[in-house]
């Protein structure tokens, strides 16, 4: 029985080899393979910045402490983000109680965190500029997008692709060629990261503000252009 088997593995081997030399002569296409990236700065006109607050004693000249309620603290934010367009309905409540303190102090003080949204950072400058600094724990920009980002990605994407055809026409008439057609495009472009929070950054001296007044946006692409040579 064996040596029927053997012959046709013998048969399916030759047919193998005669067939591996045929893959091996496959033309391969000529093709220049590029990248091209484009960056862009994009104004946010979506800015949301949270305000936390905690009561406080009130020392007097008397020489006795009186307790500045948390609805009272909270209220003067509220007249701040009104005039600046920002109307209640639009704050958010992030955040109510004080657990640090109940950990490490007896007299137990209440503490609120909420947030808002404005359309500009200078509104954020003047929020900040407004704001007593008693009873504030922190001014924190937590986010900052524009509106219209999707009509940015697709210019900054053509951008990318602009830049990878340049590129690509360049060299191929430094070397006698003639750029035809892609044949294939692959998008690059990294997932942008989330707009990080940057703690207290109009509350004191400004310090960090001009770097947080545009949205950096990076976009790339590899394309294989075919070619031809010239005649």
């Amino acid at each position: 029985m064996n040596t029927h088997v053997r012959p046709l593995f013998l048969s399916a081997a030759l047919l193998l080899a005669a067939a591996l030399p045929g893959r091996a002569e496959t033309p391969v296409e000529p093709v220049i393979e590029v990248t091209g990236s484009a960056t862009l700065n994009i104004v946010p006109d979506r800015i949301t910045v949270e305000i936390g607050m905690e009561e406080y004693y009130d020392h007097r000249a008397a020489g006795d402490s009186v307790l500045v309620p948390l609805a009272d603290i909270e209220k003067e934010v509220r007249d701040v983000l009104r005039a600046q367009g920002v109307s209640d309905s639009a704050i958010i409540v992030q955040d109510l109680g004080n657990y640090r303190d109940r950990n490490v102090s007896a007299t137990f003080l209440m503490a609120k965190r909420i947030s808002a949204t404005v359309t500009d950072l200078g509104k954020i400058d003047s929020i900040a500029a407004r704001l007593c600094r008693k009873g504030i724990t922190g001014l924190d920009i937590t986010n900052a997008e524009n509106s219209d980002i999707g009509r940015y990605n697709r210019d900054g994407l053509k951008s990318a692709l602009d830049a990878a055809r340049e590129k690509a026409e360049f060299i191929a008439a430094n070397e006698g060629l003639t750029l035809l057609s892609p044949i294939e495009i692959v998008e690059t472009t990294n997932e942008p990261a989330r707009y990080g929070a940057f703690s207290n950054v109009a509350y004191d001296s400004g310090s960090g503000m001009d770097g947080l007044r545009r949205i950096v946006r990076r976009y790339s692409v590899k394309v294989r252009y075919l070619f031809d040579k010239d005649k």
